[in-house]
């Protein structure tokens, strides 16, 4: 039936897939999408000092690029009336769904040439826009996808000045390699695939000088601003992309998170990509690598995808800069199998039970939060709205810095937050409680936890309703963080 879809029905269906992902999957799927950026933008907005930073800001290696496009957007958000850091945030989700859907539906287009037919085509449109993963991807304020669109818009651009043969000085070409070169600093790894097109450049398609002159141009111009940006997040002039290098890769300190061997992406991407269309997809790419061995596309994929396999730390988002290329190469490669091989009728069914699989699990990820930490978060926020002046007293066992919220971005300027403990060498203030205050419980106490004296309990958050916690299937329970929130109401005496 997507088949049979028009392209405008197409784009029109991705787009409302993405906006519902930009407002649902609140949170992050890494934490460097929240805490090397929100944070460092909270920071320079004067809401926490930098003690309270990660690590890699005192060692400066992170880019400050999309800190201050955090921090603008903030700032803009708060002069327009935007308190509410979540819809901050969403503005920014869905301004990078806006440019993701753009760029990619482009260079569609563009490839299509590339392809033998129109319907196969329409599968890569579909790949792009419909894959379960792909709306929610391209909604994420994340490096791989701020590089990812950056990099691949400008590439568009440039390509499309070179297919003229004129050797001249454009604005257009001059704009090409800003983006590319901005793409640096969304992520210092998208330079991987930048090599392959500086080589792809160089051996095939070979622009004249003063094409090279407006690339370069544009190149430095997204330098002034690259390091501009590092300058006002650190207060001095520092090389960003050497602190990373030296930290990460000299220092090995990547590797205390985690060592794999060269070949992990092979066996885990398919895994995680859902299996078995995974599977089939990755076989495809690789027959459309081997069939377009000079198209551009896999002179970018293949030495990123190259380069981060030689790196001990690997992690599959690393990967994510590279869908378009991928969606474009396992489409190029379906074409090579139907020529080679007859469709069998069974892998017709198992395609058709892949897509069913496909749009469930789509569903289920474009409306679920990216982290269900925030969903309490965002509670916490709008009670902070309703009840001014209102306390939370998390309950834990012992005194921890942090526990168990940690995002201060998201903390409610009005709301107290204070610590209640469950062990009794650790005294509590009983005075300081209100009636209409919260306690956020962070452990499972069946069938509910006690209320201090002279309170009674009342239940006003569950992220998992108590249907889903009757099921625990594997112990999934002990791995997942299931917290719970009650008011506290006084009890007359």
């Amino acid at each position: 039936m997507l088949s049979k879809l028009s392209d405008r029905t197409l784009l029109f269906g991705g787009a409302v897939l993405c906006i519902i992902a930009a407002w649902c999957t609140i949170g992050y799927h890494h934490p460097d999408e929240h805490f090397q950026i929100w944070e460092f933008a909270n920071h320079k907005l004067g809401h926490i000092p930098a003690s309270d930073l990660p690590w890699e800001f005192p060692a400066q290696m992170r880019p400050g690029l999309q800190p201050f496009l955090a921090y603008s957007t903030v700032v803009t958000a708060r002069a327009l009336g935007i308190d509410n850091p979540f819809v901050q945030v969403f503005l920014t989700r869905l301004l990078c769904a806006a440019a993701a859907l753009l760029v990619y539906w482009k260079w569609t287009v563009w490839l299509e040439r590339d392809l033998k037919s129109s319907q196969t085509a329409r599968w890569m449109r579909i790949g792009l826009l419909f894959f379960w993963l792909m709306p929610y991807l391209n909604a994420r304020f994340s490096s791989e996808n701020t590089a990812a669109i950056s990099f691949f818009g400008g590439l568009l651009l440039l390509l499309q000045q070179l297919e003229d043969q004129k050797n001249r000085f454009s604005w257009q070409v001059v704009a090409a390699g800003f983006l590319l070169c901005l793409s640096f600093f969304f992520r210092y790894q998208i330079a991987f695939a930048g090599i392959g097109l500086g080589a792809w450049l160089l051996f095939q398609n070979r622009p004249g000088l003063l094409q090279w002159i407006a690339l370069m141009a544009g190149a430095l111009l997204a330098l002034g601003v690259g390091f501009a940006t590092d300058f006002w997040l650190y207060g001095e002039w520092v090389c960003a992309p050497y602190n990373y290098f030296f930290s990460n890769i000299m220092e090995g300190k990547a590797a205390n998170f985690g060592v794999s061997p060269f070949w992990w992406y092979l066996t885990e991407m398919p895994i995680a990509l859902l299996p078995p269309l995974s599977f089939a997809l990755l076989i495809l790419c690789t027959l459309g690598v081997w069939e377009k061995p000079r198209h551009v596309l896999t002179w970018c994929v293949v030495p990123f995808a190259l380069a981060h396999s030689m790196v001990a730390h690997k992690e599959v988002r690393f990967l994510f800069p590279m869908v378009l290329p991928f969606f474009f190469l396992a489409t190029v490669g379906w074409e090579v199998f139907k020529e080679k091989f007859e469709v069998k009728n069974w892998m017709r069914k198992v395609f058709r039970f892949c897509l069913w699989l496909n749009a469930i699990v789509l569903i289920f990820r474009i409306l679920i939060p990216a982290k269900e930490m925030a969903a309490y978060a965002r509670f916490l926020w709008n009670w902070g709205e309703q009840h001014p002046d209102s306390t939370v007293h998390f309950v834990k066992k012992e005194p921890r810095k942090y526990f168990p919220m940690n995002m201060p971005f998201y903390e409610h300027p009005g709301q107290g937050q204070r610590s209640w403990y469950t062990d009794p060498n650790f005294k509590n203030d009983t005075s300081s409680l209100r009636s209409g205050d919260l306690m956020f419980f962070t452990e499972i106490i069946s069938p509910q936890p006690s209320p201090p004296p002279g309170f009674s309990f009342t239940l006003v958050y569950a992220y998992y309703p108590n249907w889903v916690l009757l099921n625990n299937v594997n112990d999934w329970q002990s791995r997942t963080r299931i917290w719970a929130v009650y008011r506290l109401d006084e009890v007359m005496k």
